[in-house]
């Protein structure tokens, strides 16, 4: 059963004005108002925000809902990282990674992502980055399901293998490690966009069979954000 991890402590607490990293991996509805409250701060003069919602349809197919699964511990680990990552690189104020688990209607939200730093357009960029993240890294899987009952699972197409452009040393996780920051350092704000944009619409379903087993670490050997 997935739980709830309001927040994670800032990565570096010596300095006040250091990056607070909100996560949170929850079957409650998303509230992307929340979110940029969690963010705001008075030096912060830009905010990023992502919202990812069900959209009705697939191929031509209606969608009724999605499905996600987690393995909590390992999620929020993963997005406390990314987020930590990216307040990093980007020099954020704060940074909010929500994720919803269960079922998630049509028009409701899945993930929202919240990022606040000095100027927009760190983060703008940093927003984008790391729902790219999110979705090559987070151990969170959904199931779609359509008109009649008949259901798929959903591969996460920004891992490893649909990302040709991501360097050898990007990688290369360990054990529960989280690297991506290597790539990003070699991407451009409109490369992470098209990634993301590319892998969005390229999903394809497997058999439920095929689903990935809860504790699969095997996540580690796509993209992520490091802690470095």
């Amino acid at each position: 059963m997935a739980t709830s991890s309001p927040c994670c402590p800032p990565s570096a607490v010596d300095d006040p004005r250091a990056a607070a990293v909100s996560v949170r991996v929850t079957g409650d509805p998303l509230d992307a108002g929340a979110a940029i409250a969690a963010v705001t701060r008075p030096h912060a003069g830009g905010i990023g925000v992502f919202v990812g919602t069900t959209r009705d349809s697939f191929n031509g197919r209606e969608v009724t809902r999605l499905e996600y699964e987690a393995f909590t511990p390992l999620a929020e680990r993963a997005l406390a990282r990314i987020g930590q990552a990216a307040a990093r690189r980007y020099g954020l104020a704060a940074v909010a990674v929500w994720h919803r688990v269960g079922v998630v209607g049509v028009g409701e939200a899945s993930v929202v992502i919240a990022t606040s730093a000095t100027h927009r357009r760190e983060a703008m960029e940093a927003a984008a980055a790391v729902i790219a993240a999110v979705k090559a890294r987070a151990p969170i899987w959904k199931q779609e399901w359509y008109a009649g009952d008949d259901r798929a699972w959903k591969e996460n197409c920004e891992c490893a293998h649909a990302l040709p452009s991501v360097p050898a040393a990007a990688l290369r996780g360990e054990g529960d490690h989280i690297d991506v920051a290597a790539w990003l350092g070699e991407q451009s704000p409109a490369d992470v966009a098209r990634v993301g944009s590319a892998a969005g619409s390229a999903h394809r379903p497997v058999e439920p069979a095929a689903a990935p087993a809860a504790a699969a670490p095997a996540a580690a050997a796509a993209p992520g954000l490091s802690e470095a």
